[in-house]
């Protein structure tokens, strides 16, 4: 793995196994590739709970040889799914950890997660993600400074915004910050984050709907709930800045790979930036058409 440093959790490192009061929620849908992994990485955690929509392949029943309680739910949705888990019977602790299935935790971060939640006045605790992509920690392009996450909640003081993609977590208190990150390394391949990105495309699409009046989306930030635990810069530059730039995917590319740096991620760098760009151009063409579709339905 390159420029890492960090390895999974594993048997005898600490904390013990099943040691830590949380309980770890993955969401699943035809995640064999990755979750013996993940739920391997987490099982210092006292229970883990896999909440599976559907899958087709090995998912469920690897999850269950390691030890998971798995539930099937159908899919309601990024915040409808998150949500879901939050308030279900078969939860045992009132801190979640919410993992994703490509997602590995290491030691580092075990450790401080035990040792947080000893006697903490948070309500939740946000901590940062390493991608990696194409072998390559993304270190730069501004992807890493503003990864900040939402992650460990304590249920009874959270609930989720309801957003089709993108979802966040509103936390009702305090909101700590942990020092060590959470690694996101899927192992599907390049083929099937390109696939994901256009079913994101899709849901972003409807998400933001017709564009916003310059008046409207300053409104919304001024106004905008306290809960959202988003770094302020980057609120900013997505609800305010970006949306009045002319040609946001050339804009995009060249503010992630050019000013943000993301040259010094080498050639996996460089096309984590342009399938960015890429993603921006995809949401922008699905507007147009849908906005060409209502046009041509009203005559």
């Amino acid at each position: 793995m390159t420029r890492l440093g960090l390895r999974p959790y594993r048997a005898g490192d600490g904390p013990p196994p099943r040691s830590v009061p949380v309980t770890v929620v993955v969401l699943t849908r035809d995640e064999e590739a990755n979750i013996a992994r993940c739920l391997a990485s987490v099982a210092w955690a006292e229970q883990a709970v896999v909440i599976d929509s559907g899958s087709t392949d090995d998912t469920v029943p690897i999850a269950r040889s390691l030890g998971a309680d798995v539930v099937e739910q159908p899919w309601l949705g990024f915040s409808g799914q998150r949500e879901f888990a939050l308030r279900l019977l078969d939860v045992r602790h009132d801190w979640i950890y919410f993992v994703d299935a490509d997602e590995w935790v290491s030691p580092a971060l075990a450790s401080e997660i035990a040792a947080r939640l000893r006697g903490t006045d948070c309500a939740a605790f946000t901590h940062r993600l390493r991608l990696v992509f194409l072998d390559t920690w993304i270190r730069h392009c501004g992807w890493y400074s503003g990864s900040w996450v939402v992650r460990l909640v304590d249920r009874r003081y959270t609930k989720y915004d309801g957003s089709l993609v993108g979802e966040r977590a509103c936390v009702d208190g305090p909101v700590g910050r942990l020092a060590n990150d959470i690694v996101d390394e899927d192992r599907k391949g390049l083929a099937s984050w390109l696939h994901k990105h256009v079913r994101y495309a899709e849901l972003e699409q409807r998400r933001r709907g017709q564009p916003v009046p310059a008046r409207e989306r300053m409104r919304r930030f001024r106004t905008r709930d306290r809960s959202d635990t988003r770094p302020l810069a980057r609120v900013i530059l997505k609800d305010l800045v970006f949306p009045v730039l002319p040609a946001r995917p050339l804009a995009l590319f060249l503010f992630m790979y050019v000013v943000r740096l993301g040259l010094l991620d080498g050639p996996a760098g460089l096309r984590f930036c342009f399938f960015h760009a890429w993603y921006q151009a995809t949401v922008d063409g699905l507007r147009t058409e849908t906005r060409l579709q209502s046009r041509a339905r009203t005559r």
